[in-house]
């Protein structure tokens, strides 16, 4: 179904009509992720797996990705012995056709996974087993007994990416320091030093992204393959979202309220590629980066496979520090998917290296819980 913007926008304006028609509504809330969590949690052991080891990937795949699309993989080689890897279905080859960005995410999951494996009392061996971007099997993992690690895992469970009512407050050196810190511990290369680059909303150089990002975005929406990939992945409907358990929802766009209602109800996979909700995706994106702190880039020495993932780790880790600063972390890669390019972004920037991420961070007055979906560990998990 192909809604008109004036007509969405006519109907959110009757609130009245909307409350009033909840009787033959399919639904007025989103999927709870809780409530499915719950339920996987009751579900048959997997065969290879101990509950503990259960819990260790249940907390990678809380992991962030583009499009939520979870494209980790674990191959049970043997007891405390897998391979991680990707599925080709869950890749987006019109935004990311040499996988940057799973690689990327892999390296989130692998955070999570180390992080929650000390905690459990086990040391992570990681190698890389990748040649080519495109390898479905990419590190392999061996546990061992080791040291108990304390860390908060309510740190992993309540990551969560923020969009919108960013603070325009510049972002504190303290906090900023803070942030960007680097577990030294292990590393599959070496990070560099700094890794990540503060930019004002206010700068030059944060006007530059600023401008940058909207005109990707205007890009990207106008490329048809891109924006039928991201219509393959929202997930209008509470029953699709449940089903699938994957991709971006109301919720998790932030379209809440009679507007979340509306689209849950009204809005599919040909909405997406209207015109009206192309330019309402770009006036969104005017307006966000307009209103933020300003921009945090980082960036490597080079995008070799081991230094993708070793930087996903490290933007995962940064993740898990944000909350405890009310500070929200908003990825915008736009500008990195589209011409000119990572090379004319760090030239334009001044930066040395390969640019990675492109962040727009700011301060949150509050911090509201996670909403992403999750697909069960029975459908990652190869045994």
């Amino acid at each position: 179904m192909i809604v008109d913007r004036r007509c969405f926008l006519r109907y959110v304006g009757q609130g009245v009509f909307l409350l009033g028609s909840l009787g033959v509504m399919n639904s007025c809330g989103g999927v709870d992720r809780d409530r499915l969590s719950a339920r996987d949690q009751k579900q048959r052991q997997i065969a290879g797996l101990t509950g503990e080891e259960m819990d260790i990937l249940y907390l990678a795949s809380l992991a962030p990705s583009s499009h939520n699309t979870q494209p980790w993989t674990v191959r049970i080689v043997e007891p405390q012995h897998w391979i991680v890897g990707s599925a080709r279905e869950r890749w987006l080859p019109a935004v990311d056709p040499q996988n940057r960005e799973v690689l990327l995410s892999i390296g989130a999951f692998l955070e999570n996974l180390v992080i929650a494996a000390e905690v459990h009392g086990y040391a992570v061996d990681l190698s890389v087993v990748a040649k080519s971007t495109s390898d479905k099997e990419i590190v392999d993992i061996r546990l061992r007994k080791g040291s108990v690690r304390d860390f908060p895992l309510e740190k992993i469970k309540t990551r969560r990416t923020i969009r919108n009512n960013f603070s325009d407050r510049e972002i504190g050196a303290d906090d900023l320091r803070y942030i960007t810190l680097h577990d030294k511990r292990r590393h599959l290369v070496e990070v560099m030093r700094p890794h990540g680059f503060y930019f004002p909303n206010r700068s030059p150089q944060g006007k530059y992204l600023q401008e940058g990002t909207i005109e990707a975005n205007k890009k990207q929406a106008l490329r048809d393959p891109a924006q039928q990939e991201l219509a393959n992945w929202i997930r209008w409907s509470n029953k699709d979202a449940e089903e699938q358990r994957n991709g971006l929802t109301p919720d998790s766009m932030e379209i809440t309220g009679i507007a979340g209602l509306f689209v849950r109800n009204f809005y599919d996979r040909k909405s997406v590629l209207s015109k009206s909700f192309r330019e309402t995706t770009v006036d969104k994106v005017i307006k966000q980066v307009r209103t933020c702190g300003g921009w945090l880039v980082v960036t490597s020495r080079d995008s070799r496979i081991e230094t993708l993932i070793e930087y996903g780790m490290v933007f995962e880790g940064m993740l898990l520090r944000i909350r405890e600063r009310k500070v929200a972390i908003h990825p915008m890669t736009q500008m990195l998917e589209e011409t000119p390019g990572r090379d004319a972004i760090a030239k334009e920037l001044g930066l040395s290296g390969e640019v990675q991420w492109i962040l727009r961070i700011g301060y949150l007055n509050s911090y509201p819980d996670p909403v992403s979906l999750r697909m069960p560990l029975s459908r990652l998990v190869i045994t």
